[in-house]
């Protein structure tokens, strides 16, 4: 391997996040790469540089101020960090990171010579977006009233923006996984902005007819019906409470039917924290005695290969999404040939079209996924070239090697020139 005398750092408070493929890429194609991040990673040929909080955050500070001093204390910590690595002769020609926690803030000053890529994941619109898109579950779950909730939270993300917008600015370039979140940013910056997605590996993640999982001693196969739904924090902004209030009339259609459920439901995912308890066991308590307790299973955290069973055992995969960032998942159960039921909301109409790769639906319409769901079941056979270009279209647009990769490369080549 030809030895690449680039250097190239990457800044994320949990490495590798986002940077998994391509920070392996970049070693293989010899540049030297370095990590800077919270906590100690190690892969072969990086040099992993964590760091240690400095200082925290203070009492009866100005509620507006909260975030911005959390991301203050990360990005001074980094900096200090940074200039140790200066003083030691390190000196990156490019950086690439992610500024959503504060760590890059400051390196623009630290190494003033270094380019600077940063992604941007999700930039805090405060009307007809996430955080006004669910008021019935605001009210009656949340016990909020929903216009001083809405303005409370239409501060409190306007603050949150601010450092974004200073990184940004600071930034050489700046990359974006889906239009809708490129089109979230002020208008200003857009034409910065380079969309290319983290990229699938169609690879891996392809159909299999004669996968099995065992679950509690359970050997299903293909042949069963399947629903599954996955969710890292089993939380609102995924759906989790509409795909709840769908399973009994999904279960009194479809008796012989299992609901496979992957996620935790004590990881705090996106929005305002549960009022009473966890997610998971306020929605599924509304539900319980409504339907046989031994056909759902709640799956928490899997190994890799077992959540990729779980995507191709799949008769019908269930995705739905406020206006956010769009789920790695959705993509890599289309890639497993899954037949995916999702919510008609952006970013998810970037990729689905409906009855082409995939089947769209009312986000809060509980009974029309149940209804959609039945068609499935009983007529699991008539969907197949929906499945085929559902695959189709993750190998065209978003497959890791032949398409988000190289592009990737290619903006950190012209980011070095």
């Amino acid at each position: 391997m030809k030895k690449n005398n680039k250097k190239i750092l990457f800044v994320h408070q949990n490495f590798p996040g986002q940077y998994k493929h391509i920070s392996v890429k970049l070693v293989d194609l010899g540049y030297e790469v370095h990590t800077l991040s919270i906590k100690e990673y190690s892969h072969e040929g990086m040099s992993n540089h964590s760091y240690n909080l400095i200082g925290q955050s203070s009492e009866n500070i100005n509620q507006w101020s909260i975030e911005f001093e959390t991301k203050m204390i990360r990005a001074e910590s980094a900096a200090r960090k940074a200039l140790d690595l200066k003083e030691n002769g390190f000196f990156p020609d490019l950086i690439i990171g992610h500024p959503g926690w504060g760590e890059t803030f400051f390196l623009k000053e630290v190494w003033p010579e270094a380019k600077i890529l940063s992604y941007v994941e999700f930039y805090y619109k405060t009307t007809d977006c996430d955080i006004d898109f669910d008021k019935d579950f605001i009210e009656k779950t949340l016990m909020k009233n929903f216009d001083e909730f809405h303005i409370y939270n239409k501060l409190k993300l306007t603050a949150r923006n601010s450092p974004f917008l200073s990184s940004y600015t600071t930034s050489d370039y700046l990359v974006c996984p889906t239009e809708y979140q490129k089109s979230l940013v002020p208008k200003i910056l857009r034409s910065a902005i380079n969309v290319i997605h983290d990229g699938i590996d169609t690879n891996i993640l392809k159909p299999n007819d004669d996968v099995s999982i065992t679950i509690n001693k359970k050997k299903f196969t293909k042949k069963d019906k399947i629903v599954t739904y996955v969710s890292r924090s089993l939380d609102p902004y995924r759906g989790f409470h509409i795909f709840m209030n769908s399973i009994p009339e999904i279960l009194r259609e479809n008796p012989d039917t299992y609901i496979f459920i992957v996620g935790s439901k004590d990881t705090h995912g996106y929005g305002a924290p549960s009022p009473d308890g966890n997610f998971k066991d306020i929605f599924y308590s509304k539900i319980k005695k409504e339907i046989d307790g031994s056909k759902i299973f709640f799956l928490d955290f899997l190994e890799y290969s077992s959540y990729m069973k779980v995507l191709q055992i799949s008769s019908l995969h269930m995705y739905l999404t406020y206006p956010f960032v769009l789920s790695w998942s959705m993509l890599e159960a289309m890639s497993c040939g899954a037949l995916v039921l999702a919510s008609d909301t952006e970013p998810v109409t970037e990729v689905i079209k409906n009855n082409y790769n995939g089947l769209l639906v009312d986000f809060f319409d509980s009974n029309m996924i149940a209804k959609k769901i039945t068609k499935v079941l009983k007529n699991r056979d008539k969907f197949s070239d929906i499945r085929l270009n559902a695959r189709k279209t993750i190998i065209d647009k978003y497959d890791l090697e032949k398409v988000c990769l190289p592009a990737h490369l290619s903006l950190i080549k012209k980011a070095l020139k």
